[in-house]
Formats: C-alpha cells, structure tokens, sequence
C-alpha cells in the first residue's frame, strides 16, 4: 500500500514529463525502488505506459470525476510503498472551475510537486517561473523541487541552478536538449502501449528514458523527496459492477478502459473474461454482461467486419436478452456500419440503429455529466465520463440512453442509445 507520494507536473503539455516518469519508473524499479505510477486526469493511454515502466497496473486520479476519497484510495492501493503521478498539461490547467487539474490532484492526496521546466530560450527566468509557482501551490502541496529539461549547454545549466539556489530551491537534474523521448502519436493523441510493445519498439523507448534519468537526475534526492499522503477517510464510491460474469472486449482495437473499473468490479465479486474481437472471439456464452470499450476500430475495419464470430456472438448475446454495453469505439460497434475516411462502408453487428463516419471530422471533447435515461446495467446511477473522439454519427435513431450535460453544467442535450438489452455512447465513463 503506498503511504508517499510525488507529482510529476509541467506548465505545459509537452514539457518532458512523460519522459521523466517513464525514466524515473524504470529506473527505480531497476534500484529495487518500489514504486506504482498513476495519470493525472481521463488519459488511458498514457496510464498504459506508465503500466509497462512501472511493471504493475497504473491507475487514473481525476478530480473532476471523482471524490476525493476516491482519489486518496485508488492512490494507496498498490502494491509499492511509493506513488509517482504524472500530470496533466500544466499544472494548472483543468475545466472552468479548476477540477481536473494537476495540482487539484496534488491537493486531494497532499503530495509534492515536481516541477518539469523546459528551459528552451531562458534562463534565470525558469527559477522565476519555479519560485512563483510555489507560492500558488494550495495548501498542504510544497514544491520538492524543479528538473530543467532541454539544456543546451553547461553554461546554460550553470546560471538556472544558482538562480534556483538563490531562491532555495532544489534541482534534481537536467536532461539536455537532446534528450527526449519520442513516442508515435495519431489523431486522439499517443500510439498505445500495447502496438509498440506489439512491434518491439515499447521496451527499448522506455529502457531508454530510464538511461536518460539515471545518467542526468539524482534518483536519491527524488526518492527523499516523495512525503506522505493522505489515507482515504471512508469507502471507495465505486461504480457497481454490472454483472456476476463480464466479458470484456480487450485487443489492439477495444483497448480504452479504466483499470480502477475492472479492479473495483473483481474486489466486488464480478469475474472478468476478456476475449478478442480482432482475433474473431466470440464473447463467452454464460456471460451476464458484455462490456465493448473504446479504442481504434478504425484501424481494422476490415478485420472485425469479417469477425464472424465476434459479431455473430454479441447478436445471439442479445437475442437471449443479454446485457451488452459499448463506449465510443465499442458503441460504433454495435452500430450497422462505420465508414472510414475513404468513405468506404464496413458492416458491423447491427444491434443499434446507429452510422459513424470517420469521413466527416469534427473533435468532440470534454467531461460529460451523464443521467441514465433508460437502464444500461442495474444500479447506475448519474455518472461522470470524458468524450474524446472525431467521428460522426451520420445517423442514430431509437431511446437516447442518457440527458448530458458537460463541466460547468451546461445542457448538451442527450447522448447515446439504447434497444433492448444493447447499449452505448460515445462517452467514456469514469466514476
């Protein structure tokens, strides 16, 4: 159970700390450190690389998703005595009213922050920089210290240090300019885990992000630096699980589901079976629900078109009353047809009178604030979920399965449908 934790944070997306928190993760465990690793906010891709460096599950910590006694349990259960959180865009950067933010996170579990600088163009303005944010942090969050990232020279390292030690604050390293990591991105943000471990590239990127950390930043002192957080006060506020036997869609293109989900349905007494579209499963007969995550089935329209026995599976599921559920990629699923950005029309299970079209883009994103209008699986109730896609939905007809409403409030509407015993929406929910 981890009883300390640190926030690795930025000012800005793209500032390094996806390398330093693969690096350090790596490189701990290679020290015999122990150490689990969670995501700042909605983001499951980045949880599934923080999973492959750390060599254990990582979880997702969303402050505007979850209470805060969810967020301090989901912090301690792990097997590892320390926490390493990495952020979210800038440290505080989140919805209107600040939820969802890094240091909202911070704030919940009263953990330090580690600041990531990219020192390109400066110099004793990033110890400025450092210095004010520290006198924004709420209270009980300290700045443990600053890593300088993109450092062109010893001369360049050698005037941000002395300003940081002007200030007293500590620096734990600096990576040089060349240093980063470049992970494969495409249109909803990094390639997943899973294709680059499929393609051998997984291990080599993150062995050496943690080479690149343990030659530049003083493991010690980071170590030191992580301080005791806070202990949940009550019970988790976990979503029910939704049947006695689940059966989870799980390959390359239904990988988008949350870790804390599964986990708290398995503590619950659920049992999860995962079974593999992509490889023509059919869902296990005797399960009770039928789970289709988001993911990329974009990418193998063909593949799963031609699923005989995936799609063949989930329409028998359904004629038997079955309750089957899709979120985003999954809901396309469940739909008649997904045409692709060619305009080319793949058939697929046919159960909801839905169309998606990757031909006609448009960016859907945000929190979504979710009301069941109709009976998805027993017991849920308002739930709180992200969308993030750029599909369409050129037609979709039936019982809408949900009243939205997005972070400040604000009426979108209904989302989703629902026919029978099927199921979905494009949102993905959280807590």
């Amino acid at each position: 159970m981890a009883s300390r934790g640190l926030v690795v944070a930025g000012l800005t997306s793209g500032s390094g700390k996806t390398t330093v928190t693969l690096g350090l993760l790596r490189a701990m465990r290679r020290a015999g450190i122990g150490v689990n690793a969670a995501k700042s906010g909605p983001d499951y891709i980045d949880a599934a690389f923080l999973a492959a460096a750390s060599g254990a599950s990582a979880v997702n910590l969303d402050s505007h998703a979850m209470r805060r006694d969810l967020i301090r349990h989901l912090a301690a259960d792990g097997p590892e005595p320390r926490l390493l959180v990495e952020g979210v865009m800038g440290l505080f950067d989140g919805t209107d009213g600040g939820s969802g933010s890094t240091v909202s996170v911070a704030e919940a579990l009263q953990a330090p922050v580690m600041l990531v600088l990219d020192a390109r163009h400066q110099g004793q303005t990033a110890a400025a920089l450092a210095a004010g944010i520290a006198t924004q942090l709420p209270d009980g969050v300290s700045l443990a210290g600053v890593v300088l990232n993109r450092i062109a020279s010893p001369r360049h390292e050698e005037l941000i240090s002395a300003a940081l030690a002007e200030r007293g604050i500590a620096l734990f390293g600096s990576l040089p300019a060349n240093g980063d990591i470049e992970i494969p991105s495409r249109h909803l943000g990094l390639v997943q885990a899973a294709d680059l471990a499929a393609s051998g590239a997984l291990e080599p990127m993150i062995d050496k992000a943690a080479e690149l950390v343990a030659a530049h930043l003083d493991l010690g002192a980071i170590e030191a630096a992580f301080a005791g957080i806070a202990a949940p006060e009550t019970g988790p506020a976990l979503l029910p699980p939704p049947g006695h036997r689940i059966a989870i869609a799980r390959d390359a293109a239904f990988g988008f589901s949350y870790e804390h989900l599964m986990a708290g349905w398995r503590d619950a007494g659920a049992e999860i079976m995962k079974f593999s579209p992509l490889a023509d499963e059919a869902p296990p007969p005797d399960a009770d629900f039928i789970f289709l995550p988001g993911g990329y089935p974009e990418l193998h329209l063909p593949e799963l078109s031609r699923a005989g026995n995936f799609l063949g599976g989930l329409r028998a599921a359904a004629e038997r009353g079955t309750r089957i559920y899709g979120e985003c990629g999954g809901y396309m699923v469940l739909g008649e047809t997904i045409i692709d950005a060619e305009g080319t029309s793949y058939p697929m299970a046919g159960l909801l009178a839905l169309e998606t079209s990757f031909a006609k883009r448009k960016l859907h994103l945000g929190y979504r604030r979710m009301t069941p209008l109709a009976q998805a699986w027993p017991g849920l109730e308002p739930v709180t979920g992200h969308e993030f896609h750029y599909t369409s939905a050129t037609r979709a007809e039936g019982d809408p399965l949900f009243a939205v409403s997005d972070a400040a409030g604000r009426d979108l509407g209904t989302m989703g449908l629902v026919r029978g015993s099927v199921a979905g929406s494009y949102a993905h929910i959280i807590a």
